[in-house]
């Protein structure tokens, strides 16, 4: 099912967009549950931190599109249920909901440009 996304596209792609997006959706939840940033780490609430979370939403179902447009939209779908299944697992095992979520955050603001341009220039070649 897999078979040509596995063969001309980038796991790596879909591996960062996948743990940058289940970041930015704890972040979101952590922003929205604490609105003045009492137990939250800062760069959470600054501006920059919003941008970077508005600019990440795509991340939640870009490697689904990324992974159909290589098998088809069945496999897209099998793979976003597949994506969210391992990031709820993820989330848990990395302690992203933990006290280090501004650690992750700083590395998701890295991670996820670096998804979108490897994911896109792979299309492109």
């Amino acid at each position: 099912m897999f078979g040509h996304f596995f063969q001309q596209g980038s796991v790596t792609a879909v591996v960062l967009m996948a743990y940058a997006g289940n970041v930015m959706i704890e972040a979101l939840r952590r922003d929205r549950a604490d609105p003045l940033g009492i137990s939250s780490p800062r760069v959470l609430k600054s501006s920059v931190g919003t941008i970077f979370m508005i600019a990440s939403l795509p991340c939640a179902i870009w490697p689904a599109i990324y992974v159909g447009l290589y098998d088809g939209w069945l496999a897209g779908v099998f793979a976003w249920l597949i994506i969210q299944a391992i990031g709820a697992i993820g989330t848990f095992a990395l302690g992203i909901r933990g006290r280090f979520i501004g650690i992750h955050f700083i590395v998701a603001c890295v991670a996820y440009p670096i998804g979108y341009f490897v994911s896109i220039s792979s299309l492109l070649v």
